[in-house]
Order: C-alpha cells, then sequence, then structure tokens
C-alpha cells in the first residue's frame, strides 16, 4: 500500500460544497449544536443582522454572560468580521456568476436548432455514453441554468460552433461526451429557450465532458424569487483519465429520486460487484422516503447494470413510516456465505432496517440478479409498537430543544459541558444512566455483514434511546445529532440467516454506533466504529471479541483515525496476514467563521466536515495504523471497502462545489465550510492496488 503525504492526493478532485437538486433543509452542525447557547448572540444574532438588521439587540448576550466581557467582545468582534469577510466574498461570486449568465446569452441564435431529434448523439468522431466511462477522476465542475421555466425536458449542446457535434441531455439524467479535438467553448441551449448560451472550457482532447441536467427552483442571488419556477439546472464537470480502474455508479438527482446516500458495496465469489445505496426522495434528509437500490457491474466496475430497487413494498408508504414520516428503508449491511458452507452456499444475504426500528432481509441465490421476498426478523430489537417520537434532548435533563429566553442557562450548561469539561458523555453517569429502555433508533452495519470461519454470521448494528426532534419553528436539530449517541450489538445466526437472535449487551466503553466486522486469523472478531465526536474525543472506536461475537469489550479509541464533527460512516476490510484497512473522512483542520469564534472562547471544540477521503492501514491486527493514503483530496464522506487479491474496492460519496447563485448559500458555507450536511453529488467507485 502506497503512503502519501495529506498534501498529495492520489486523486486531484476539487474540494467544497455540494448542490443539492432539491433545496432540502440544511442542518448546521457547526455553532448551533456543538455551542449553541454560548454562541448564539454571534452564530445566530450577528447572522440575522445581516440579513434583517437589528436583531442582535434582542438576543444580546443572555447566553455569553459567563465569560469576561473582553472574552465576549473579542467573540464578537470576530464573528462580525467574519461574516462581514464572507458576505464580501460571497456577493464577489454572486456578480461573477450573473454577468457570466449575462454574457453567455446569443439571441442570434437559429430557431432551427429547437427540432434538433434528442437521439442524434454524437454525428462526428467522438463518443457519448449515458453511463460513466471507465478510468476517470474529477478534474474540474461549473454551473449553469436555463432561463425561467425551460430545460425541463432537455439540454442541446456541441463543442464551438460544430454543430454535427451535437449531444442531447433529457433532464434528470447525465451524459458524458469525449471529443477528438481540443474545447475552449461549449454551446447550448434549453427546451423553450429562443436563443443558446455558451460555457467557456479548456477541454483537452484526452478529457471526458460530463453534463447533468437536474430541475430545481430558480431565485435570484437573494432567493426572493423573481422566477421562483422549476426550471432546468446545469452541471458540468471536467474528467482527466487515470492509469487505476474508477467509475461511477450512482448521480444524485437521477433515476427519479432527489438524492444518494449511504454507500454499500459487495464483491461476491464470481467477481460481481454489487452497489447499494439509500435512494431519497423529495430531499436528502434522513427521515425522507427511501429505497434501497442497487446496480451490478460483471466487469470489475468498468460498467453498471441499470437501477434496481431491492425491497419493493406495497402500499401507502406515508402510513408504513413512524412519527410522521415517510416509509424509510435503509441501513443496508449485505455479506455472502462461502461455498462451503453447511447452509446456502453462497446465498448473499441483505439484512435492513425499517424507520431505523425494526429489522428485514432479503436473499440472493443468484449473485444478485434476483431477490427473495424479504421478511422482518423477530427477536433481534428491544422495541415497543412504536418509538417515542417527541423525544429530545430533555430525555438527557438539558433544556436545549429550542431556543428561548427562559432555556438559557441549560443551553449556557450544555455548551459548557461540550466546550470546557471535554468529557465524553459516555464517561459521565448523568447520560448513561438514560442508556436503557426499550430502544428508540436502530441501525444494522452499515456497510456489511461477516461469515466467521466456523459459518456464523455476525450483523453489526447499534441501538440508541432518542430519535431526534425535526427542526422548525424555535425547535433546535441538536437532538437529531444525539440519536448517534448509541451502543453497539451483533445480530447472530447459526444456521445461514434462517433463524438470528441478539448478542449480548456491549459494554459502553466510549460508546459504539454505525460499525463493521473482520475476523482475525486467531479467531477474535475486531469492530470498527464511528464514534459520537460531538464535544467529545473525535476518532474511530475498536472492540474486539474472543467468542464469536457472543460478548465485545469496551470500546476504545483509535486515535490515529480521525473523525469529522458528529462522526461520519466509515469501512473496515481485511487484506492478507491480517492487514487492516479502515476507509473514512480526515479532515483539515477548520478554518471557519464559526471555528475562529470557538477558537477565541477557548472553546475546544473541533467544527471539521466530511473531506478527504482516506484509507489507514494497520499491519498489526488493528494494534496501529501507520500508514495512510489520500483518496479523494475534495469533499468526500461515507465509505464501503472490499479486498480481493491484494486489491481494494471503495465505493464512497463524493460532492462538488456550491454553484455562485445565491448568497446565503455562499455565506453559510464560509460560516460553517463543511459543517453542512453532505448531499452527495455521486458515488466514486475506485480499485486500489496494496
Amino acid at each position: 500500500m502506497a503512503v502519501e503525504d495529506d498534501t498529495q492526493g492520489l486523486l486531484t478532485a476539487d474540494g467544497g460544497q455540494p448542490c443539492p437538486p432539491k433545496r432540502s433543509r440544511i442542518v448546521l452542525v457547526g455553532g448551533i449544536v456543538a455551542f449553541l447557547g454560548l454562541l448564539v448572540a454571534v452564530s445566530v444574532g450577528v447572522w440575522w443582522r445581516f440579513s434583517h438588521s437589528g436583531l442582535l439587540a434582542c438576543c444580546d448576550m443572555a447566553s455569553l454572560e459567563a465569560l469576561p466581557l473582553e472574552v465576549r467582545e473579542e467573540a464578537l468582534r470576530v464573528a462580525e468580521s467574519g461574516l462581514e469577510e464572507a458576505k464580501k466574498e460571497a456577493e464577489q461570486k454572486v456578480d461573477d456568476g450573473e454577468r457570466e449568465e449575462a454574457t453567455t446569452k446569443d439571441r442570434g441564435f437559429l430557431d432551427h436548432f429547437h427540432r434538433i431529434d434528442a437521439s442524434s448523439f454524437s454525428k462526428g468522431p467522438g463518443s457519448s455514453v449515458g453511463s460513466s466511462p471507465e478510468q476517470i477522476e474529477r478534474a474540474s465542475v461549473f454551473f449553469g441554468r436555463c432561463e425561467c421555466e425551460s430545460g425541463m425536458s432537455y439540454v442541446t449542446f456541441w463543442p464551438d460552433d460544430d454543430t454535427e457535434k451535437s449531444v442531447t441531455v433529457n433532464t434528470s439524467s447525465v451524459r458524458w461526451v469525449r471529443w477528438d479535438q481540443p474545447v475552449e467553448q461549449i454551446n447550448w441551449f434549453c427546451n423553450g429557450m429562443g436563443f443558446r448560451k455558451y460555457t467557456t472550457v479548456r477541454l483537452h482532447k484526452s478529457q471526458w465532458l460530463s453534463l447533468q441536467v437536474y430541475p430545481d427552483t430558480k431565485l435570484d442571488a437573494l432567493q426572493i424569487g423573481w422566477c421562483n419556477k422549476m426550471t432546468g439546472h446545469l452541471r458540468w464537470n471536467t474528467w482527466d483519465s487515470t492509469d487505476y480502474a474508477s467509475s461511477i455508479p450512482f448521480t444524485t438527482a437521477t433515476d427519479g429520486y432527489a438524492c444518494i446516500k449511504i454507500p454499500a458495496l459487495l464483491r461476491t465469489s464470481k467477481g460481481t460487484l454489487i452497489a447499494f445505496a439509500e435512494a431519497r426522495t423529495p430531499n436528502c434528509d434522513d427521515f425522507a422516503q427511501t429505497d434501497l437500490v442497487y446496480k451490478r457491474s460483471t466487469d470489475g466496475g468498468k460498467s453498471w447494470s441499470e437501477l434496481r430497487v431491492l425491497a419493493k413494498v406495497e402500499g401507502d408508504r406515508k402510513t408504513m413510516g413512524v412519527c410522521g414520516h415517510d416509509l424509510v428503508i435503509g441501513n443496508i449491511a449485505p455479506v455472502q456465505l462461502r461455498e462451503d458452507s453447511r447452509f446456502h452456499p453462497g446465498r448473499i444475504l441483505a439484512p435492513y432496517t425499517r424507520n431505523n426500528y425494526k429489522i428485514w432481509i432479503t436473499h440472493s441465490d443468484d449473485d444478485g440478479e434476483t431477490w427473495s421476498a424479504d421478511r422482518e426478523i423477530p427477536n433481534v430489537t428491544v422495541t415497543e409498537d412504536s418509538p417515542v417520537c417527541d423525544r429530545g434532548m430533555s430525555y438527557f435533563d438539558y433544556d436545549v430543544d429550542t431556543l428561548e429566553l427562559q432555556n438559557a442557562q441549560s443551553l449556557l450548561s450544555f455548551v459548557g459541558s461540550l466546550c470546557y469539561r471535554l468529557k465524553n458523555p459516555y464517561d459521565d453517569p448523568k447520560w448513561t444512566s438514560k442508556l436503557t429502555g426499550p430502544w428508540q433508533f436502530v441501525g444494522v452495519g452499515p456497510p456489511g455483514s461477516l461469515q466467521l470461519q466456523s459459518g456464523r454470521v455476525l450483523v453489526p448494528g447499534y441501538h440508541s434511546y432518542i430519535r431526534g426532534l425535526d427542526a422548525g419553528g424555535n425547535v433546535l436539530p441538536i437532538s437529531q445529532l444525539y440519536n448517534n449517541m448509541g451502543i453497539g450489538h451483533v445480530m447472530i445466526s447459526d444456521d445461514g440467516g434462517d433463524t438470528w437472535r441478539l448478542g449480548s449487551d456491549w459494554p459502553i466503553g466510549k460508546g459504539g454506533n454505525e460499525h463493521q466486522l473482520v475476523q482475525l486469523s486467531n479467531g477474535s472478531v475486531l469492530s470498527n466504529s464511528r464514534s459520537l465526536s460531538t464535544g467529545s474525543p473525535q476518532f474511530r472506536l475498536q472492540s474486539i471479541s474472543h467468542d464469536e461475537g457472543e460478548t465485545f469489550s469496551p470500546p476504545t479509541f483509535v486515535e490515529e483515525i480521525a473523525e469529522p464533527f458528529n462522526g461520519c460512516q466509515g469501512s473496515v476490510t481485511k487484506g492478507a496476514h491480517d492487514t487492516i484497512y479502515v476507509a473514512n473522512p480526515n479532515p483539515p483542520p477548520a478554518n471557519s467563521v464559526l471555528q475562529k469564534v470557538a477558537n477565541t472562547i477557548k472553546c475546544k471544540v473541533e467544527l471539521t466536515g466530511r473531506k478527504k477521503v482516506s484509507i489507514w492501514e494497520s499491519k498489526d491486527k488493528g494494534m496501529n495504523y501507520a500508514n495512510k493514503m489520500l483518496v479523494d483530496a475534495g469533499l468526500s464522506a461515507q465509505t464501503s471497502l472490499q479486498h480481493h487479491d491484494g486489491r481494494l474496492f471503495i465505493l464512497y460519496e463524493q460532492a462538488d462545489p456550491e454553484p455562485p447563485y445565491y448568497l446565503s448559500d455562499l455565506v453559510l458555507e464560509k460560516v460553517v465550510e463543511n459543517m453542512k450536511v453532505l448531499l452527495p453529488t455521486r458515488f466514486v467507485l475506485r480499485e486500489i492496488k496494496v
């Protein structure tokens, strides 16, 4: 495994914030959560002063009065200067974007191009494909917008003035093209427009160009709504060729879904790669209506099948959800039984959750081509008929679920515990005494399960005691982050998945969350887990079992593997000679406005986001992770690993920068950097030789 310095990635990808196809609710995982009470006048009051003017006085100092006056004044100065700088930068980007839009129109465009046949792709030399080419890496991204209400069916584009090489892209899809010549300008028009536009590009003849067209509400820079109607939006990417295998199995805002998240990858005994994902709509919220979908590749990830739905459900999905949400099917953890298994050799088991509350399972006996009817697994959750939907942070005796003057003292106490005492909640009896009773939130994996040498199957899981309140009005989203305050568990089957039982309760240790398992040559089972990482130490967790998963040791921190704030789904796999590989973001230090304010008041919280997916390597069975390799230098998040014959296969989320259209989004980017919930643009599959 090659070792690289953090600053020199194997992929030269742009960083930045993703652009959601639908403008979904964004949870501010920065100031609001980490030190909300202490910074309410800064992160809320000053922000509102920029956009609405004058509100700072109403919120003034109620939550800051415990600090010395000079510290409060310096914190406010840092926040105000940071926000002023962020606003100026954002305004400049918006001005540049609007200027480019205004100058890319050509009203001399000929009407006959309205009648271009959408099937007439690539009439000249070159190639155009509807799925990603192989061996590519992201080089750049830029954006465009159709005129108001246009582009809702298709966009047609061509290089320079060569209309014979025109390509048409249907809305809610993506196409890839490579021409046999350098290109400096892309001309394009949207259906319903009476003129063309152009985009300046420096495209080498060896590079691929992709265009994704997706519908979104078109607003002006202040989001006031001079159009305020669904309009075609364009995301262009250029792609360099690589000397390693890679491809794009999934793209957000295609195939009828607004968002694709939570990768899970399985390599079968026949060499087939199956990429699973959660497909959400109408937004990327964790409680949005969600399907489990998958694609298969029989050529090592060079090409992929059409998207298929794994678990098809009959009935009204709105009534099948819980707590007022639509049905959520997700958290898959697949595993294939070995060919020498006593029960069901070669069968692929795919356990998953419904509504993060009950566990279901389906299986395939034909390499993932077809799947059985799914069924609920009984007696593997400690749950009642339905969860407690209105349980928030007050369950832990913190009155911080709403933003009101009367709970300022509770907010201050909560923030103080995060900022200054640096006490892991799992070390505090006030918190751990509440980790009892019926489970309120249940997860499986992700992204995979494990068959042991004995034939036993272990499904990693976790559970917690609050689900989290929906944000809105004066309700804060803090409790949504603390459904991650969980405890690990495993499900056990000794008959190839026909029947299941729960293993013993895990010791609390330093916590437990989304995790994956590997078995070492001595028979022990190692768990590598996401941690809470919310005002607590931001490292991965590990635990070990010496009795085939019946019991596990208390989870402890792996201080070589950092976590972003609030953690992230990582993955683990085993190579030759008990070499352990862990994939996870490796975020750089935060430089956001909120981080600067936190530093000013000496709040020791790292407000880092999901970026720089890397792979750590351990040669001593997970005791130390001395080697590290950067996989993606840009915004990149949740991962799934597989190993075969000296090669790693990694499936991970990748996101593009924010388009330069909306002032508030661009200011928010400076205020919280990568602390917005990551909305993936696509999944990337990459092969790595080790």
